[in-house]
Formats: C-alpha cells, structure tokens, sequence
C-alpha cells in the first residue's frame, strides 16, 4: 500500500471524510511514520532495513563518512582482495598506530566514530571553503566551522547558492570577508530544502568534495569510520548496513514492511488517534495492532528455508594461494 492508500485506509477506520481538514491530514501523515519508525526499531523487524551498498574509499585519507543511507554497519568487505575488515575501537587504533604512519594498500580494520556533517574534513593545515548546486537555486545556506588552532567560528551569515557555479562561504562578521583557514566543519545546512544536490567544496574549482546535502533535505549527516592502515588508492567496499529510516512523504511512498502486512500501519495511526483524543476505543485498538504485529514478526522470522548448520564456526575462504582449495577453512581470517 502507498502513503495515499494508508491514510485513505484510515480515515475509513476513524469515519472521517475522505479528504479531512489539513489538519488531520498533516496528523495522520506524522503519524504514518511514527508507526513505521516504531516497527522497524522492534526486536526481530529490524532486518528489514538490511541493505548492501558499495562505497568508494577516498585515497589517503583516514577519517571518511559513509553515505547518509547507513544507520548503523554490520560488516565491511573488500572484495577485490577477498577480505573483511576488522572492527576495532577507536583507541587500539591510537595504540597501535598513533601517528598513522601505516598507509599503503586497502584498509583491514575500521573504528566507529559517529555522525558528523561531512564525508571528508577540510586539510589540517586550513583551507577555504565553496558551496555549490547541481541545478539552478539559491537556496541559503549555513556552514558552521573550526578555523585554524581550533577556533569555533559560528556565524549565522547566509551563504546564498548561484546555481552550479561555486560560490565562497561568507563567514566573516557581518558577510564582508571570507575565511581561508577551516579546519573542521561542525555544521553545514540550509533554510530550505534542497533543490538539487547541495555540495561543500574545499577549493573553487577541483579539490574535493567534502559534504552534500541531498535532494529534499536541510542537512547532511554522515556515519564516520577511521580506517587502518590508510589506503593510499581509492578502493570500492561493500558495507552491510540498516539503513537509516525513510520517511513517507510523497503519495506513492510505500513502507519497509511485507506487503501483506501493510494494513498494520492504519491500525497503528488508529491507535496513536485514539490516544490523543483520549478515546477509550484505544485498548481495542491496540490489541488488534498487537496482534497483527505478533503475526507479522512471526510470519518474517518462521523462515523455512532457515537451517541450522552442523559446523560449529563459520567455513572461511583461502587466501592462501592457488597451492591451497579455494573452500579451505583459513583460520584467522587469512
């Protein structure tokens, strides 16, 4: 069922008018996504968000965001040299190699940072930075950064978009100057939503891209990992990750969920409607949801072609060369 066909579904539940006030229908809407967001954070439903994606690694750098689809990682492999990285916390990285002078060849372990504004960070040693579109706007936009030695420089002068064209962030006091010397960028959004995609540069023309908001959005957010030791080439990875939770916008959006389940959604905007005019139908309500939901995580995780294995860890495959089968159990990863 799409988004049109929820909220139809609904307003025939709460014997409202097939178009209600606005009101309602900014309500219901809100509603829609509270009860997807509640099911697909339940035990047992959260798979239902797993995705696979391939990431290209920037070269020599070592702290990288991940595209703002990845909620949280599961597992990052590399298959062009048949290898899964490592998790590790960020302090055996620090350990280790402090100075991260290990670099060459493709990453074999990652550390979790946390969400940060931009994929990449501006160079150490400070840099200007550049906004631009990929269609024709003039959208303002905020960038909020650190400069050199580790100064917060937040200014609430917009930066005003010229389309495709890269146009110098003003954040000088009162917009009459710019900075040349960002080290960090803290915060980087817009007023309004998007038109196209919204990219932060760290250089007028070339350079690299250091952030982007996409279409629709106000923001960027990244997932960021710290990589050992530091690819000097770029290297494509594929990342298992839940991804972050879609919001249902558009009438032709549909939910993350088993299309015979889909009519759980109405029951669920039932129950929150219910509470929110103090209705006592709503332990009816809820028991129904309930019970929808219990058939639904039953019906997802009964899976019959689920067999468990006889072998007590996982069997592996050589990178030992071609003097060794392929399917050789390896044992440490290797």
């Amino acid at each position: 069922m799409t988004l049109s066909a929820i909220l139809a579904d609904f307003y025939r539940r709460m014997r409202y008018t097939a178009t209600p006030p606005a009101a309602i229908i900014t309500r219901a809407t809100a509603f829609a996504n509270k009860v997807q967001s509640d099911i697909l954070t339940t035990p047992g439903l959260t798979h239902l968000r797993d995705e696979v994606m391939p990431v290209s690694l920037t070269a020599n750098v070592a702290r990288q965001g991940l595209p703002p689809l990845v909620g949280r990682i599961h597992g990052i492999t590399d298959r062009t040299n048949n290898f899964k990285l490592q998790q590790v916390p960020l302090s055996q990285l620090r350990i280790e190699d402090p100075s991260q002078a290990n670099t060459g060849g493709f990453a074999m372990r990652y550390a979790v940072v946390g969400n940060q504004e931009v994929a990449i960070q501006p160079t150490t040693t400070g840099t200007g930075l550049w906004i631009a579109s990929s269609v024709v706007e003039t959208n303002a936009v905020y960038v909020e950064a650190a400069r050199l030695g580790g100064f917060p420089f937040y200014d609430n002068t917009a930066t005003n978009l010229a389309g495709t064209t890269r146009v110098s962030v003003k954040s000088a006091p009162a917009g009459t100057g710019v900075q040349t010397d960002y080290i960090l960028v803290d915060r980087f959004y817009m007023s309004t939503a998007a038109t196209g995609y919204v990219s932060l540069y760290d250089a007028a023309t070339a350079g690299n891209e250091l952030g982007r908001i996409p279409i629709g959005n106000t923001f960027s957010k990244y997932l960021c990992i710290e990589l050992w030791p530091i690819p000097t080439q770029t290297n494509v990875v594929y990342v298992d990750f839940s991804r972050v939770i879609p919001d249902l916008v558009n009438g032709f959006d549909e939910p993350l969920l088993p299309d015979d389940f889909h009519d759980i959604m109405a029951q669920g905007m039932q129950v929150e409607e219910y509470e929110l005019l103090d209705d006592s139908r709503v332990l009816m309500a809820r028991q129904k949801y309930q019970k929808t939901l219990a058939d639904m995580v039953n019906w997802i995780l009964d899976d019959p072609d689920r067999i468990a294995s006889l072998r007590p860890t996982a069997r592996q495959w050589s990178r030992l060369g071609s003097a060794f089968p392929a399917d050789n159990q390896s044992f440490g990863g290797w």
